[in-house]
């Protein structure tokens, strides 16, 4: 062999014990147990419809009515539902957002303009009170408490007339009407 090829083979078995022994280089380390104060669990958030005295629908300035079936909305028109709650809750710095749930306020039928229209303005509207107090999201307190949600759902009326023609005769469900609470 000549001593191209003998170079040549000593250099690559160099680099490939080099390269094989990567891993052995010392390092150091160590370990210690710590003991842990406590332990930690998760905790909840629920909520539950019972009934309560000011329950139920209220269509404009009338009195209240079990169901708003039959009701036509103009624009201006004010709709306020109002239900009691259980909430319960556990868990430190435990909040939650209220909101409609997602087909509170659908269209009768989704296929048709106007009903689509008229759950978009309504749904958009919808203003919160809890326990009499405006309010986008809740603090509850540990435990099961009663809540008073009062949703106030208005039709929109603008000053440029015809604006809300494109909703004008529309329909919309509210068979999947719900309230929902969301940790923040």
């Amino acid at each position: 062999m000549n001593k191209l090829v003998k170079g040549s083979i000593a250099g690559a078995a160099g680099i490939a014990l080099l390269l094989g022994g990567a891993g052995t280089l010392a390092t150091w380390n160590s370990a210690v147990t710590v003991a842990a104060p406590g332990s930690i669990s998760a905790g909840t958030l629920d909520i539950v419809a019972t009934t309560g005295a000011a329950d139920g629908w209220k269509l404009g300035s009338a009195a209240t009515v079990a169901s708003p079936a039959g009701f036509k909305i103009v624009p201006g028109d004010t709709v306020t539902y109002t239900k009691t709650f259980n909430v319960t809750a556990t868990g430190d710095n435990l909040s939650a957002g209220i909101a409609l749930g997602t087909l509170a306020i659908a269209p009768a039928n989704s296929a048709t303009a106007v009903d689509t229209a008229l759950a978009a303005a309504l749904t958009k509207s919808a203003a919160f009170t809890v326990n009499g107090v405006t309010a986008t999201s809740i603090s509850p307190a540990v435990g099961t408490q009663p809540v008073v949600v009062t949703v106030t759902i208005t039709y929109p009326k603008s000053t440029t007339a015809g604006a809300e023609n494109t909703s004008k005769l529309g329909a919309v469900s509210l068979s999947n009407f719900s309230v929902t609470l969301t940790q923040n």
